[in-house]
């Protein structure tokens, strides 16, 4: 694995872990620290939570795999399908969790959001399809990055919506 490589694994670890870290933050000073969140809230953050922690350690996989000596083309396989796995499971659970009443009336969740989130997700998981197979795409670092990326989108998507939807209500 090339150094620039390690270095963008890194950063993407360290973007998540401080995503994962803001929430709680939001989460602790937003007055809803005893457990009140309406629904959408709570779906917005468990999203921004679990997609965060799951960038950051994904991000790892590769560097630990790289230090135990796996060869490169079986490294980014695995990475790759240990991404999809993740990303495949939770977009399914997020379409069941979103067939709940609570969530699926309109207006609760903001459209294009959701959309985006669905786009991403569903980026994430082709581009780790086609790096696993080496199809299309030259089986590295790149598509798993992208993939990492494109995870992280709906997290700050999220985090933007929580802290500004808050701040545009207060009366200044």
């Amino acid at each position: 694995m090339n150094e620039h490589a390690v270095m963008t694994l890194l950063g993407i670890g360290s973007v998540a872990t401080a995503i994962s870290g803001f929430s709680g933050v939001v989460a602790a000073f937003s007055g809803r620290a005893d457990g009140k969140w309406v629904p959408a809230e709570r779906f917005r953050i468990t999203n921004m939570l679990i997609l965060s922690l799951g960038a950051c350690l994904l991000s790892f996989v590769p560097l630990t795999e790289e230090l135990l000596r796996i060869p490169d083309q079986v490294l980014w396989i695995s990475a790759s399908l240990s991404l999809f796995a993740f990303c495949s499971f939770y977009y399914v659970r997020t379409i069941i969790l979103l067939r709940r009443p609570s969530l699926s009336r309109r207006g609760v969740l903001v459209e294009w959001v959701r959309v985006a989130y669905f786009v991403c997700l569903t980026l994430a998981i082709i581009l780790q399809v086609l790096n696993a197979a080496g199809v299309l795409v030259e089986r590295g670092p790149g598509p798993f990055i992208a993939g990492l990326v494109f995870m992280l989108i709906p997290a700050g998507l999220m985090f933007v919506f929580l802290v500004l939807t808050p701040l545009s209500s207060v009366d200044l």
